[in-house]
């Protein structure tokens, strides 16, 4: 165990995904209950995991702030986006950082971004819905050269599916269901 990093446990996830790769499927979900206003309460559906069920049991509040209809109740969802980012990128720095053998001290994972209320409003065309950018610093303290630092970063991004997932984006499918 390197940074509380099982690496026997994780050489042997990958053959296990090498030999089958249905091993490594992957499902998650939540479920978002509208309670007043901007706010929701969201829990989390059981994950699948190579046709494993897991069970989930976490719940917590979305809200906006009262500049933007909410009670600050909890996190906006921008600010989930973004830690759900951000802590993607921390789970592999210090996955590859124990492959390299190298003990982290402390890490930490600022996450910074913004957007254009007018594309949310529709009230200009040229205003963009989406977040203008998402950028991230990573602060470590840890015995390592500037060069694996940069190393264990790339592939911290590159190997993120959180990170890949919004700056490549993906397809959003939907439908309403009333009840």
């Amino acid at each position: 165990m390197l940074n509380n990093i099982d690496l026997e446990g994780l050489e042997g996830a990958k053959a296990a995904i090498s030999e089958t790769p249905a091993a490594g499927i992957a499902t998650y979900g939540v479920n978002l209950n509208w309670q007043s206003g901007v706010r929701a309460n969201v829990t989390t559906l059981p994950m699948n995991v190579g046709g494993e069920e897991i069970p989930r049991d976490f719940s917590w509040v979305v809200d906006e702030p009262p500049a933007l209809l909410g009670e600050s109740k909890g996190p906006t969802p921008q600010e989930f986006l973004m830690s759900g980012v951000g802590a993607c990128i921390m789970v592999g720095f210090v996955v590859h950082a124990s492959i390299k053998n190298i003990e982290i001290k402390s890490l930490n994972v600022k996450v910074t971004g913004g957007l254009d209320l007018a594309g949310f409003l529709d009230l200009r065309d040229d205003a963009k819905v989406e977040m203008s950018g998402i950028q991230y610093e990573i602060h470590i303290d840890a015995d390592a050269s500037l060069e694996d630092l940069a190393e264990i970063e790339r592939s911290a991004v590159d190997f993120s599916p959180n990170a890949m997932t919004v700056s490549r984006g993906i397809p959003l499918t939907g439908k309403v269901c009333p009840v």
